[in-house]
């Protein structure tokens, strides 16, 4: 009897833990599907030229930092080559980090050069995610 009663305490506490952290996953995998789409969006509008799409997807904040979609796409040209025209791109981890959702990419430039950005991402009030800062970095630095 004993023993039937501590299973049945365990499994009270369990299981609602097992859904949770199952909920959490569910959540996670859909926001990265959400975030990829919207990286994959500015990717397109950068490659077709579309400097006011590709503006659409950055933060408030982003836009009060660049007031309008051709001194953003100035910035981009000036410090973010690489995702104008990338050959290759490559989505990898999301990480959360301090509460901030961070999406991992590898791309390719035209040269061949691999990169890897990390797009700090924000969810918006409406639900919405917007790109609220990119920082790249260079991997392959040795390369000729």
């Amino acid at each position: 009897m004993f023993k039937f009663l501590m299973l049945g305490l365990l499994s009270c506490f369990l299981i609602p833990g097992l859904i949770l952290a199952e909920d959490k996953s569910t959540q996670q995998s859909l926001d990265k599907e959400k975030i990829i789409a919207v990286i994959e969006a500015q990717l397109e509008a950068f490659r077709s030229g579309d400097a006011e799409k590709a503006y659409s997807f950055a933060t408030p904040g982003i836009q009060r930092q660049f007031p309008n979609s051709s001194i953003f796409m100035q910035m981009v040209m000036n410090g973010y080559n690489v995702l104008r025209q990338p050959t290759q791109v490559e989505y990898r981890d999301l990480r959360d980090h301090f509460g901030v959702k961070v999406q991992l990419v590898q791309l390719t430039d035209l040269n061949g050069y691999t990169f890897q950005a990390f797009y700090q991402m924000e969810q918006q009030d409406s639900g919405e995610w917007r790109i609220g800062g990119c920082m790249i970095q260079q991997v392959d630095q040795n390369k000729i």
